[in-house]
C-alpha cells in the first residue's frame, strides 16, 4: 500500500515508447517499497504512448500522473519533472528500461541510512533474450565516472535546485554533464554494489544512432566546453575527472569512428586532440594504476593506446585499419 506521503518521485520522459513502457509500468507496480510517486511526462509522442499513460494513471492514481506536453526533447521533459516533483529524492527511469522488484527499496533505504545526497547502484544491459552485460558500482572514487547516467542512481531533490544541476541542451552526452555536476555539488556520494536498473537495448532508439559515423551534427567539444567549465581552474581538477575527460574523447572516437571514412575520423581525432592539449588534459594514469583499477582491462587498454598514438601522430595510420566508412561516390553527368 502505498504511503500518503511518498518520499521519491521517479521521473519518466514518454516519447514514442509503444509497447515498452507497459513493461516499464509492470516493473514500477512491483516494487516492493511503494513510498514513491511516478511522473510520466509523455513528450510529443506520435504513437500511443499517451493513452497507455493516461490508463496507468486510471488505473493507478496514487502511484502514477500523466502528464503531456508538445515535443520539447528528454532534457526539458527531465527538468519539468524536476520542477514538478514534490519530494525529498528523485530517480530518472528511461521508457525502455525497467527495474527489479527491489530497486526502490534499495537505494532509498541506503540514502536514508547514510544521509547521503547521492547514491549511485550498478545496471545491467538487456535484450529480450539475454543479460549482454552487467556493470557493478563498488564504493571506491572511480565508480561515479563510471556511471554517468541519470538512471540507476537516487538524488537528494534539494541538490539538484539548490545547485542548479541541469541536463546540457544538446544531441550528445546530455545526461553526462548533469552526472558530473551532481557529483561536483554532492556533499556525500554512496555507491552499493547492487545491480537494479536494466537498461534495454533498443537498436533503434535515437541514441544509438545519432552518434554513429563522427557526424557533423554531433558536436562532442559542445559537451568538452561545459564540462570544463565544471573546474574552469586546472589545479582544481580531481585527477579522476581529468581521466574522464580523456577518456570520454577515445570513446566518442572509438565507438563512433567504426563507420566513419578515414579521414573524418582523422579530422575529428585532431580536432579532439588539440582540444585536449589547449585546455590541459592529459593522460594522468597508466593502464595499470590501481585508482582505475575498477574500469575494464580493454577500456584502459584502448585509452592508453589512442592517446598514445595521437601522441606520435599516427592517428592517420590508425584510421585506415579501424575506420569501415566509405567516401560517398559524387555523381557524374553523362
Amino acid at each position: 500500500m502505498a504511503l500518503s506521503q511518498p518520499k521519491v518521485t521517479i521521473i519518466i520522459p514518454v516519447y514514442n515508447a509503444g509497447p515498452s513502457i507497459n513493461r516499464c509500468i509492470e516493473s514500477i507496480l512491483a516494487q516492493t517499497n511503494k513510498s514513491f510517486h511516478v511522473l510520466l511526462i509523455n513528450d510529443g509522442s506520435s504513437d500511443d504512448s499517451l493513452e497507455r499513460i493516461q490508463q496507468a494513471e486510471k488505473d493507478n492514481p496514487i502511484l502514477f500522473t500523466a502528464l503531456t506536453q508538445n515535443n520539447q526533447g528528454v532534457c526539458a521533459t527531465r527538468h519539468r519533472g524536476i520542477q514538478e516533483s514534490n519530494t525529498e529524492y528523485i530517480m530518472f527511469v528511461d521508457n525502455d528500461d525497467y527495474l527489479d522488484p527491489d530497486y526502490v527499496d534499495v537505494l532509498l533505504s541506503n540514502i536514508e541510512r547514510n544521509n547521503s545526497d547521492l547514491v549511485i547502484s550498478g545496471y545491467r544491459r538487456t535484450t529480450e533474450k539475454k543479460v549482454l552485460f552487467e556493470v557493478h558500482a563498488p564504493d571506491n572514487a572511480y565508480t561515479p565516472y563510471k556511471i554517468t547516467a541519470p538512471w540507476a542512481k537516487i538524488y537528494r531533490r534539494d541538490l539538484l535546485l539548490k545547485e542548479e544541476v541541469r541536463f546540457l541542451e544538446t544531441n550528445l552526452g546530455e545526461d553526462i554533464l548533469f552526472s558530473l555536476a551532481a557529483y561536483k555539488h554532492a556533499r556525500s556520494i554512496q555507491c552499493v554494489d547492487y545491480i537494479g536498473y536494466n537498461w534495454y537495448s533498443n537498436s533503434c532508439s535515437v541514441s544509438n544512432t545519432k552518434q554513429q559515423g563522427l557526424k557533423a551534427e554531433c558536436n562532442p567539444q559542445i559537451l568538452l566546453n561545459s564540462l570544463n567549465d565544471l573546474y574552469p581552474i586546472k589545479s582544481e581538477r580531481p585527477a579522476l575527472f581529468v581521466y574522464f575527460i580523456v577518456r570520454y574523447v577515445v570513446w566518442y572516437l572509438l565507438f563512433s569512428g567504426r563507420t566513419a571514412t578515414r579521414t573524418r575520423f582523422t579530422q575529428v581525432a585532431d580536432s579532439l586532440f588539440v582540444w585536449l592539449d589547449k585546455n590541459g588534459y592529459r593522460l594522468n594514469f597508466h593502464f595499470y594504476s590501481n585508482e582505475i583499477s575498477t574500469e575494464s582491462l580493454s577500456n584502459r587498454v584502448a585509452v592508453s593506446t589512442l592517446y598514445g598514438l595521437s601522441r606520435f601522430h599516427l592517428i592517420p595510420l590508425f584510421a585506415r585499419l579501424y575506420c569501415k566508412g566509405q567516401p560517398t561516390r559524387k555523381r557524374t553527368g553523362r
